[in-house]
């Protein structure tokens, strides 16, 4: 019978082993200190970027600015001629923002800034809305807004009345003397009664002291000229296409959250009348739709859909015009929830009140809102009209 006694381990076995638990060991703290060391690693490389070493821009193009900066040298431009009156100097400095039309562009951030303002009238405001008269693009509201009130005068506190002497009667000779020369001038002879004036006349009495008799003076009336009617100006019209309607779609017709994202244009004459072929931009130069391209049942109506953005929508083209025409700009119409606004949201039904939306909509800051509306899918309704 053979019997087997365990083999001991030897010294080449015992070394794996331990370096087999080094190992393990080693992973467990390096996956423990892994992640600790990436946040640290993270953090620093982000207030590096942040505060020491900040991305600056430099030779940036004045057009490549976003419409937030570009409003800033529309308010600088205005507070230059508001200080040199120099309006060349502040075109020169508009026109590298490169945008279709300058004056226009003027007017649309004057527009904004009163949109926006609430309180004093400011400085910016004033000196934008100069500019915009200067460049021949201010309207009569923008004008009214930034004229200061003429105040209200204070009443003069009425004197108290002081007793008044009686009247004294000249001496009889001073009477006599002066009736004596009104009858020499005026050739007076004494009649039971004055002659009645004419129409065209009217009769001065001067009451003398008894017995003496009144003289009848008689004054012609003046002849009056009736004025020639002026004929009245006709008025032209500040622009070609004004805007007579702008809303968002309710969510019922938008079809919900799901629905479109789209600007639906319709264009029309005085006459309400669709006008086709018109061609439609936003006040950055991108061409939009021309009207008609929905076939010719639907001549005056064009459609632009959007991609969580936005377009200040404008007439840019009428070929029937034959010429350059004008157009008003409209507010932005957007599918963004901050650049909608809660009072139209709420309008348009797509929450009950304001402390809803501000709960449940995307506010566009980080954060604040929990983007549980229709971010994206939103539409709406404009009319252009022409002037004639």
């Amino acid at each position: 019978m053979i019997e087997v006694y365990p083999v001991p381990p030897n010294r080449k076995s015992k070394r794996r082993k331990r370096r087999s638990n080094d190992l393990a060991r080693y992973l467990m703290l390096f996956f423990a200190i892994a992640p600790v060391g990436c946040l640290a690693a993270f953090l620093i490389g982000l207030s590096i970027s942040w505060y020491l070493y900040p991305t600056r821009f430099s030779n940036v193009q004045m057009a490549e600015l976003s419409p937030a900066y570009t409003e800033e040298v529309v308010i600088m431009a205005a507070a230059d001629y508001a200080k040199n009156h120099d309006v060349r100097r502040a075109e020169e400095l508009l026109a590298q923002l490169q945008v279709p039309n300058t004056a226009q562009y003027v007017s649309l951030v004057a527009e904004r800034l009163i949109k926006k303002h609430r309180g004093p009238i400011t400085a910016d405001i004033e000196n934008v809305v100069h500019l915009a008269d200067v460049l021949n693009v201010s309207t009569v509201s923008m004008i009214a807004y930034i004229s200061t009130v003429t105040p209200t005068p204070t009443e003069t506190p009425t004197p108290s009345p002081t007793a008044t002497p009686w009247p004294t009667h000249p001496p009889v000779a001073q009477v006599v003397a002066e009736v004596s020369q009104v009858e020499k001038s005026a050739e007076f002879t004494a009649t039971p009664e004055p002659p009645l004036a004419t129409p065209t006349e009217t009769a001065t009495e001067i009451a003398l002291p008894e017995p003496t008799k009144k003289v009848a003076i008689h004054t012609p009336l003046p002849l009056t000229e009736t004025p020639t009617p002026v004929p009245t100006a006709t008025v032209k019209p500040e622009f070609d296409f004004t805007i007579t309607k702008v809303r968002l779609f309710t969510k019922e017709e938008n079809g919900g959250c799901l629905g479109m994202h789209t600007i639906f244009i319709n264009v029309v004459d005085a006459n309400n009348n669709p006008i086709k072929g018109v061609q439609i931009g936003d006040t950055w130069g991108n061409k939009g739709p021309i009207t008609g391209h929905k076939g010719d049942d639907k001549p005056g109506l064009a459609t632009w859909d959007m991609y969580k953005n936005g377009f200040y929508i404008t007439v840019k083209n009428d070929p029937t015009a034959g010429r350059p025409v004008t157009s008003q700009v409209s507010e932005i119409l957007s599918s963004n929830d901050w650049e909608i606004g809660i009072p139209r949201l709420i309008e348009a039904g797509y929450c009950p009140d304001e402390s809803t939306c501000r709960e449940l909509w995307n506010s566009g800051k980080f954060g604040e809102g929990r983007n549980s509306l229709c971010w994206g899918h939103y539409s709406w309704e404009i009319i252009f009209q022409r002037s004639w």
